[in-house]
């Protein structure tokens, strides 16, 4: 490790300095501080390109962090109460570097069924046996939820061995889980829980009725910054506590992100650190105040609103009318959404307080944008989540198995050869290695013909999926 370089300022601080010095670049990247432009390129991107450095040795490393990088990574896990790391591709690296640090290859994780893509895929890569944890669906809404602890006592009964839990809460609609409950009965058991704790960075103050993980027992939390903090996209990090194993967790952070982070990136997650660490309760009293004013006026236009537990996600029912086309109609008068389904859109607020003029502006196009929807059709599906056992698994691939192309019809009854993942939210809705219903297919037949947004091979668009042979 390189000696301590202890700076009285702070990441961002460094780099203004470092810019204002106007220093001569004969390093990466190569626009050399911004000087390889020409006309074309627009004003605000020439003013960014300066503060886009590397690895100088006044600028730490992240992968081996010593001087402004490891303050500021302290500076966060003083504020989580816990040890965290920046993390410059996503939650998406933290999910694979959790999995990779507490279960080994061949080994047995439970899972959440309606987990996030990247941790499916690090599964995947890593060659480990998923058990998997069905959600509860929430009633009248029909949305997937979160996992229960009858459901984790379950799957620890009946596959016994698991060396971890991965969980997602909050959900992409803001719902959380019993973490306290949860991580009490897995440290008796000595399991690890993990949580893809993507949607819940802002999730601190002592005073909200659910914290983030990192406060109620996980043991290693992954947060999305840029998804509910003012960060750039992909940043995020990871918090984790004495029970992982460090010494795999950082071997793991190093292989899997890349050797040229971002500067720009990590700037950002240093001031939305500061921007959370900034907010008073009375800002936190504001910001909340002025999000339950925004969901009343909705609910006084008429609209029928889920607020979960976090309260930065309003999910607006628009059953019977289509919701793909509401949310259409307010993209056409410049309202983008997260995301949109045939009886539901979701709203991300911003962490901060949104005044009433902001409210009776948007209150008012929004019931613009209600008008003239389209009432559902008969055949429209309303994307129900798969129905399965509360405990299950996948059937285990080994990469030599006899692959095949059918028709969906053909398909019905084997085991899917590839994951077809609508987007968003990117959770799979048919996994590789689990078995094809009649449900599954009539569901991805409206999605395709609804033109509905998946991520999936060519060939799925034509109503045709590989399944394996299995040999009886």
């Amino acid at each position: 490790m390189a000696p301590s370089r202890k700076n009285p300022f702070t990441f961002l601080e460094t780099l203004e300095q470092h810019v204002s010095e106007h220093r001569v670049s004969f390093h990466v990247p190569g626009h050399h501080n911004g000087t390889v432009t020409d006309h074309t390129l627009p004003s605000a991107f020439a003013k960014v390109m300066p503060y886009d450095l590397t690895e100088l040795a006044h600028l730490d490393d992240l992968h081996d962090a010593s001087g402004i990088i490891d303050q500021a990574e302290k500076a966060l896990g003083k504020l989580y109460e816990s040890k965290s790391k920046w993390l410059v591709n996503g939650s998406t690296v933290g999910n694979w570097s959790m999995l990779a640090a507490t279960v080994k290859r061949g080994e047995r994780v439970y899972v959440q069924r309606n987990s996030h893509k990247s941790v499916w895929n690090a599964i995947e890569w890593l060659g480990l046996e998923p058990i998997l944890l069905t959600p509860t669906i929430e009633r009248g809404t029909g949305i997937p939820t979160v996992v229960t602890l009858e459901t984790i006592e379950q799957a620890v009964q009946e596959f016994p061995g698991g060396r971890a839990v991965m969980l997602t809460s909050p959900t992409y609609y803001g719902d959380m889980a019993d973490i306290r409950a949860i991580s009490n009965y897995l440290f008796s058991l000595e399991i690890p829980l993990l949580v893809d704790e993507a949607h819940g960075a802002h999730l601190i103050h002592p005073k909200l009725l659910q914290r983030s993980a990192i406060f109620e027992g996980a043991s290693a939390v992954v947060q999305s910054a840029h998804k509910t903090l003012p960060a750039l996209t992909m940043g995020a990090w990871i918090h984790y506590k004495e029970d992982i194993d460090e010494i795999r967790l950082k071997h793991a952070l190093s292989s899997f992100q890349t050797s040229s982070p971002s500067y720009l990136i990590m700037a950002s997650l240093d001031y939305a650190r500061s921007y959370l660490e900034s907010l008073t309760d009375e800002a936190w009293s504001s910001i909340q105040k002025s999000h339950a004013h925004f969901v009343l006026e909705l609910k006084r236009a008429g609209f029928t609103v889920k607020v979960g537990d976090d309260f930065t996600k309003v999910t607006v029912m628009t059953y019977p009318k289509n919701g793909l086309v509401f949310s259409e109609h307010l993209a056409s008068i410049g309202i983008d959404i997260e995301l949109a389904a045939v009886d539901h859109v979701l709203f991300c607020l911003p962490l901060r307080e949104i005044t009433k003029q902001e409210i009776e502006h948007w209150i008012k196009l929004i019931k613009k944008a209600a008008t003239h929807v389209p009432i559902i059709d008969e055949d429209e599906t309303i994307f129900p989540f798969p129905q399965t056992q509360r405990v299950s698994e996948l059937y285990t691939l080994i990469g030599n198995e006899q692959v095949q192309r059918l028709s969906f019809k053909q398909a019905i009854g084997f085991v899917s050869a590839e994951t077809v993942i609508p987007y968003p939210p990117g959770i799979p809705w048919i996994l590789k290695g689990e078995r094809i219903t009649e449900e599954k297919i009539r569901v991805l037949l409206e999605w395709i013909s609804l033109g509905r947004k998946l991520q999936a091979s060519k060939h799925v668009m034509i109503e045709q999926i590989d399944v394996i042979v299995e040999e009886f």
